[in-house]
């Protein structure tokens, strides 16, 4: 009986990761997928982060499992140190610690993740169709194995997160006045300069150049391109992005 318990526990946990990746909101598709991974690929730790353009460090999404200090060192400039060389040369795969010999005995590795009772874990770089990087996850776990299937199921969420840290690296590059996110909104609506000094109040010289503002942060070069990228990026709804794993 108690074990027919824990399997219906079990199945009600599947259940609710698999209504969160089927959700309309992208940090609930995101909380539901570091749940699978961790499920599924047997982490008993997770991290998820953004890298800002020119930063050396990273920028922390959301631990789930990891100490403070673990998960302010492994989003520091780890890109500089050599038992992370070859994972950030060779962005396309999913590294774990027997593809870098060396890391078990390296400072990250034996001064930093082994004291947590760690013996294996994984890295995987995100980037963008340029190529550049975006973000990376890390997990860890205490078994020593990390199978093909546990590798696979990692690469399965890349497309996810990387859409998911580009959308906050984006944002947190733009940083969007309220008034700039006004205007965003408007545009996004297909109002034009006119009709937005309409509706705000403000002289068209004003609103002309909030939007060239807007364009400048945004990257874009014209104001459909920017209502575009508001909409893929959801960059007028950063009140929802909290990502809340389960325990």
């Amino acid at each position: 009986m108690a074990g027919q318990m824990t399997l219906m526990n079990e199945m009600r946990d599947i259940a609710s990761i698999a209504a969160d990746m089927a959700s309309t909101d992208t940090s609930v598709r995101v909380r539901g997928a570091i749940d699978f991974l961790r499920l599924e690929a047997r982490c008993d730790t997770f991290l998820l982060a953004y890298k800002t353009p020119g930063a050396k460090g990273f920028n922390l999404i959301t631990s789930v499992g990891y100490s403070e200090p673990v998960a302010r060192y492994l989003t520091s400039d780890i890109q500089a140190k050599p038992e992370f060389t070859k994972q950030f040369a060779d962005q396309t795969r999913v590294w774990d610690w027997d593809d870098v010999p060396e890391f078990y005995d390296s400072y990250s590795g034996a001064e930093v993740l082994r004291p947590e009772g760690f013996t294996n874990g994984f890295l995987m770089v995100l980037h963008d169709g340029a190529g550049d990087m975006v973000g990376m996850c890390q997990g860890n776990m205490e078994r020593p194995d990390f199978t093909p299937r546990n590798r696979s199921t990692v690469e399965a969420v890349r497309p996810l997160f990387t859409k998911y840290v580009t959308k906050l690296r984006t944002r947190a590059r733009a940083r969007l006045t309220p008034r700039e996110q006004e205007i965003l909104a408007l545009l996004r609506s297909g109002l034009s300069n006119a009709e937005i000094s309409d509706r705000l109040y403000l002289s068209p010289r004003t609103v002309s150049t909030h939007v060239e503002r807007v364009l400048r942060k945004l990257g874009v070069a014209n104001r459909v391109a920017a209502a575009v990228q508001a909409t893929e990026l959801e960059l007028l709804d950063a009140g929802r992005d909290a990502v809340t794993p389960l325990p």
